[in-house]
Parts: structure tokens; sequence; C-alpha cells
């Protein structure tokens, strides 16, 4: 077996974190991708409960591969686990599954291992680590339903339903709540269930919750197992959710085609909605596109019927009639019957281009996100319209943090003659480790000389450098001081990155505070050689609940340098 190094960079604790590999050798061209768990994180399990993975694989490893996902717990492999084993995977593309569970004691699993290896498993091609939230104990409240779905618009004082399923080795039982919360905080002005109490052993159980009043998003529901007498926590874990309780609401807006995307000339937009209402005669919903905080020019919209009082959904549309416009907005507004009161506004972000030009329909191959080794394809292909007569060329390219990928080897673009078509094109990435979290596609005229469209489609994409030992070792750049960089996007939702420079070993900390001093999450709490780095904030606590809106700082502490910078979270 080659000797290869293999160095922890950690790229977006609370996203996703990740090994980068160096190796002896050159040539491999593997991924993992469309990844599936079931069920899905943020889960509390009964011990030998197993959580079901499928993936998407491809390889050019002559003799095959083996793939192995494993639970991990702060760091290492989680105690008392039990895992599937794994075939032979062919060369080339295809699929796989597995399994994992937890076999004793208290477990929480915070991220899962993914390993790629040649047959033998003599070499280690692929190596990433996928975030979850599983909780494994004794005691488990699962299959969590709540009715109605959510996201959903609700008039105060109705009812979400929860129904689940739940084991515990109480010997005199136990109660379960169900509690809405909402910015990290219970919601004011609830309602909600008592407890009877639920015998040894497994059973199910059903719970509900209201809002009596106000405007409020709750956007987690606490769950919490006690013993009898309510004197013991046995289990306490959240479930992300989303209803908006309000006297006028409007919610779970779809867009269609979803933004950001290049659309034609009268091209419709089709939008749905949620809505609630007190108001006794009805209300009419109306949505307008908007660009640079005014009406976009030459738009045509729906209008709108009577919705009645309480709750229900609705649709409208729009389009853009002439010129070349940028939809960064739609802003919706309730009014009374007769249109003579607005009781509701709101705007909602998009990127919708209107023009005579398009490129729609995009399709990435393999789907993101998706784990590669360097020179692994990502293929694409896209429709096309253009009133251009000579003809426009089309290109892909892939960005990181706003800014082209380093390394990165793609495309060329044929003549794409005038009228409408379809195209296709790939770009990889050649060496080191990177996060693509876009892909800018552009259309020119034929001799390069217009741009007549330009746009960015968010993906997520890591590779992996793939390079001789010595190589790296010798080509290894190493930053000359200590680095925080703004946060890329800001103001963010949901998530934003934070790069930073460590210019010697040593324990770092990063970590996200209030502008009370109180802490909201440890990003990274770790020792770390020199390097360039990237975490990520989803904008959750150290809880995995949601933060609220306002401003935070981060903090960099390393070797007694300390450094700070301030962030926006919008929700």
């Amino acid at each position: 077996m080659e000797d290869f190094i293999m160095k922890k960079l950690v790229l977006a604790l609370g996203l996703f974190a990740v090994f980068s590999l160096i190796f002896s050798g050159t040539g491999m061209c593997e991924n993992i991708s469309n990844i599936q768990l079931s069920p899905s994180p943020h889960a509390s399990l009964a011990l030998n409960q197993r959580v079901e993975i499928t993936f998407d694989y491809t390889t050019n490893e002559a003799g095959g591969v083996r793939i192995f996902a494993r639970p991990m717990s702060g760091g290492s492999l989680t105690p008392d686990y039990a895992a599937h084993g794994s075939p032979n995977y062919p060369i080339g593309s295809g699929s796989g599954d597995g399994y994992f569970t937890i076999t004793a004691g208290d477990a929480l699993v915070d991220e899962i291992q993914f390993r790629m290896f040649n047959d033998d498993q003599s070499v280690l091609l692929l190596e990433f680590f996928v975030p979850v939230h599983y909780i494994f104990s004794v005691h488990s409240v699962s299959n969590i339903q709540f009715t109605p779905n959510w996201p959903t618009a609700l008039a105060h004082s109705q009812d979400v339903d929860i129904t689940f399923d739940y084991t515990t080795d109480e010997p005199g039982g136990v109660r379960i709540f169900a509690r809405p919360y909402s910015g990290g905080a219970a919601t004011p002005d609830y309602s909600a269930h008592g407890s009877p109490n639920y015998a040894v052993g497994a059973g199910a159980g059903t719970a509900y919750f209201s809002i009596n009043s106000g405007d409020a998003i709750v956007d987690q529901v606490r769950i919490q197992m006690l013993n009898d007498d309510q004197s013991v926590l046995l289990l306490d874990f959240f479930v992300p959710v989303d209803y908006h309780y309000a006297a006028h609401a409007i919610s779970n807006i779809q867009f269609s085609p979803p933004p950001p995307a290049s659309l034609l000339l009268n091209q419709d937009v089709d939008i749905t909605f949620d809505y609630t209402t007190v108001e006794p005669g009805g209300v009419r919903i109306f949505a307008r596109p908007y660009t640079a905080g005014s009406p976009t020019p030459d738009y045509a919209a729906h209008g709108s019927p009577n919705y009645p009082v309480g709750t229900g959904n609705g649709d409208g549309n729009f389009t853009i009639t002439a010129g070349n416009s940028v939809v960064d907005e739609i802003r919706f507004t309730m009014l009374n019957d007769d249109q003579s009161v607005l009781l509701l506004e709101i705007f909602v972000p998009v990127h919708y281009i209107f023009s005579t030009h398009s490129v729609s329909n995009l399709q990435f191959m393999p789907l993101w996100p998706a784990y590669s080794t360097s020179n692994q394809n990502v293929d694409l292909t896209f429709d096309y319209a253009t009133t251009e007569t000579t003809g426009v060329r089309i290109f892909a390219r892939p960005y990181s943090g706003g800014v082209p990928t380093p390394a990165y080897a793609a495309h060329g673009s044929p003549n794409y003659a005038m009228g409408t078509g379809n195209g296709s094109g790939y770009f990889t990435i050649s060496s080191g480790n990177t996060l693509v979290d876009q892909v800018h596609i552009e259309m020119l005229n034929d001799d390069q000389s217009v741009q007549l469209l330009e746009f960015f489609i968010p993906v997520e994409y890591f590779f992996f450098g793939v390079t001789t030992a010595v190589a790296a070792e010798e080509n290894r750049s190493r930053p000359i001081s200590y680095n925080l960089n703004q946060n890329y996007p800001n103001p963010f939702n949901p998530q934003t990155k934070i790069q930073y420079e460590i210019p010697e070993a040593g324990r770092v900390t990063l970590k996200v505070y209030n502008t009370l001093g109180g802490e909201v999450r440890t990003l990274v709490d770790q020792d770390e050689n020199p390097g360039y780095f990237e975490a990520v904030w989803d904008g959750m606590d150290n809880w995995h609940r949601q933060a609220a809106s306002g401003t935070y700082i981060f903090r960099l502490e390393s070797n007694g340098s300390v450094l700070t910078q301030k962030m926006t979270l919008l929700r």
C-alpha cells in the first residue's frame, strides 16, 4: 500500500465537516451523491432502531470499490454501533445502500462518516462527513407526524395535531410533551396538551398546540419525555417546523419555476400560497414583481378573487412583457374586499431575469450535494432561447464564496443558433479542497464581445485534492498572520461562510455570540495546523434551535490572538 497523508480540514461545522485527503498517485475520479437518510435527521430513536441510507456513486477504479457509512459522535466513532458491510460496487456509476444503529447506552450521533475504498480496502479513495442529529436511547419519541403539514398559515387558536411512537424502560411510565418554540424561546401565548402516563415499553401517543394571539412563526417544536412525576427529564430535543399564526398571514409561498431563473418575455411565473385572515368580509391577495424597490416596468399580473375568512390557499402569476428586467422581490399584499384597507404587506426576495434571451431547465449530474475527488466532472444540460441573429455562446463556471473557484476546468461553447434549442457543458476542480457553492451562467454573442445574460445557480459540490505526498508538503502555502475575513454573504439567510487563516499550530476556537455577549454557537474548537480554513454557520444555536434575526459577533481565538467581526442574520 502506498503511503498517503491525511490532514483534517474543517470546512463547515454546522452544515458539514470534511476531511481533505492527500494521496500518492493521481487519476482518481470518485464521488458519492444523492445521499438519503431515513428517518431524516433531528430524530429520536430507540436502541437497535436503524437509520437506512441510500446513495449514488461514480468510480473509475478498475476493480470496483467498497463504500461504508459509520456513525460519529464528537469526532470519534459512536460507541456500540452496528452497521452494514459493503458489496463490491463495480466501475462506473450506480447506487447503493447501507444502515447503522446504536445497540447500547445513550448516544448523540452528530455526523456520518462516508468512506470509499478500493476492493481489498488497502487504499482509501474518498472520505467525508455529513452532519446529522440522531439521539439513540432506551427512551425515544419517533415517527412524529404533524397535521396540517408545514409550512402553512394558521388562524389563532387553530390546533396543530401531533402523533408519535415512543419507547421507554422507565418502570413507572413516562409523560411526553410537545411545545411550540419561536427564535429559540417558547412561543408567547400558546396552548398545548397535557400528557397521560405512557406505560413502560413501546406505544403511540398524541399531542397538540395552538397560538392564541399575536403574529408568531413557530419554527421548532420541543419534544420532552419525563418520568411520571415529572421530576426527571429523560429526553429533550427539537423538531424544525414552519407554522405562521396571525390575524392575517400569507405563507408556504411556492414559485414555478423556482428562483433563480432566466425567463423569456411573457413567460409566466406561477405562484401558490396559503393564507389566514379574520376579516369578516374576506380578503383579496395580490403578488407583484419589484425591481430595486419599485414595481418592475411592463409587468402583467393576476387579479384576485375574494378569499373568505379563515384559512385556505390561493394562486396567482406574473410576467414581464417588454425590455430586459431583473425581478429581485415579489410584493404580496392582502386587502379587505373593497381594497380600501391594506391588512398585510410582505416582500419575498427572488431573482428572475426576463429578456429575449434565456437559459432554462438546467439539470446537473451528479445531483448536489455531491462529494468528489479532483477532476471528477459535474455535467449539465440546459434549454436556451435567443433572438441574437448570429447565434450565442453559453458558459457555466464554478464559483466559491463569490469568486471563480481556483483550479477549475470547464467546457467551451459552440455557436448556439438563433431561436430555441438545448446544450450541455461541464466543470471540474483539478486540485485543492473546495466547496463550489454557485454556478455562474453566462450567455454572450458569437464573438463574446457582448454579455447578453448572466445569473448564478446555488449548488453544493465538494471537491477533495489528489496529489503526491511530497508535492503536497512542498507546495502547501502558509499564512503569515492571523486573519478573520468578513462573512459572506452578509446579511444572510439561512447560512453564511466564515473564512480564517492560522499561521501556526495551536488550539483554535471560532464562536458566535449575541450582542449581549452570550454564546450562541461553537463552530470550531480543536487543534489546527497552519492553513486556510472555512466554517459555515447555518443560523442554529448549540441546541440546534434557530437563532433570531439580528446582529451577531463571531470571534476567532488562537495562541493568544483574538479577532472579531459582526454579521447580520435576516429571517
